[in-house]
């Protein structure tokens, strides 16, 4: 396996959880894996593909991921809970995506899907191609940890790309490899700057009186294409921002589910007010209610029918 897709793991990995835990891994002597079973008690999976095909997979021994959630959130956690798994994915997410941005200064494109968990005792970890995967260990202060990376590059020789053998001098081997001659920055996060939409829209907020049903279409029309806006935004930082604090993607996933069903209300209360319009003034003052053949009798005669 080409060491330009290994290194990339190695420093995303030292960074996000120093970032984030704010713990200094220490990483250890990598290792050839050549059997399905996993390196520690919950694990993490990501498959890639692009320039490269294969999968990453984060395993932590129990006490180590308690010790750096509890970290991550400022709580005390001493049992595997919700939480805690949740962690293990958001953690394989952001390593997956630090990787891969350092792969795009080498030129890489290498595109992820969503990280699955997996844990238990003696659990097994099956990459998505067959052979050997490298593993590196990972000491923190509260556990130990590996990366587990299987990926078959999928980049063919350039050979019209590169420089002639006899021009040295305008060949740089850290400007066409920095993954292996340096150690890029890792993005920084970007500011949270929908929070307090996000607080506007989802807080409870004073009825807005309206003239006719006309003006309350036009107001819940605005108010859903605000809310569309928001909620597709929200979705697009996930996406793209790998590093996002922990405490602002829980924030981002809680608001999600509400914005949905904002959306929802809004369609319906839209779709009655249109309704209304259509309605004349006489149906509105003298409703006339449709009798049903389940219906009890009435005095006008209307029987359910006899059954067929």
């Amino acid at each position: 396996m080409d060491v330009k897709f290994i290194n990339p793991f190695i420093y995303g990995t030292m960074e996000v959880i120093e970032t984030m835990a704010f713990v200094k891994p220490s990483a250890g002597k990598p290792f050839v894996k050549t059997d399905d079973a996993a390196h520690g008690d919950v694990s993490g999976i990501i498959g890639m593909t692009g320039d490269a095909t294969g999968s990453l997979a984060m395993s932590f021994s129990e006490a180590c991921i308690i010790g750096l959630v509890s970290k991550m959130l400022g709580e005390t956690h001493t049992e595997m809970n919700k939480n805690v798994l949740d962690a293990v994915g958001e953690l394989t997410n952001m390593i997956s995506g630090s990787a891969r941005k350092m792969m795009e200064k080498d030129d890489l494109k290498v595109v992820a899907a969503i990280p699955t968990i997996v844990f238990g005792k003696a659990h097994t970890v099956r990459h998505i191609i067959k052979g050997p995967s490298i593993v590196i260990p990972f000491k923190t202060e509260v556990g130990e940890f590996v990366i587990d990376v299987c990926l078959r590059s999928n980049v063919q020789a350039r050979q019209a790309q590169l420089p002639a053998a006899d021009d040295k001098s305008s060949f740089d081997p850290k400007a066409h490899n920095p993954a292996v001659f340096g150690r890029p920055t890792m993005p920084k996060a970007e500011p949270d700057i929908l929070q307090a939409k996000i607080e506007k829209d989802l807080t409870r907020s004073e009825p807005i009186e309206h003239k006719d049903a006309a003006e309350r279409m036009v107001h819940l029309k605005k108010v859903l294409a605000e809310s569309v806006t928001t909620r597709d935004a929200i979705v697009k930082q996930m996406k793209e921002q790998p590093f996002m604090e922990w405490t602002q993607r829980q924030r981002y996933k809680k608001a999600l589910p509400a914005y949905e069903a904002k959306i929802r209300r809004m369609k319906l209360d839209i779709a009655a007010a249109e309704t209304i319009l259509k309605m004349s003034a006489d149906d509105l003052q003298n409703p006339t209610i449709k009798t049903h053949y389940q219906h009890y009798p009435t005095a006008a005669g209307n029987k359910k029918p006899e059954p067929k």
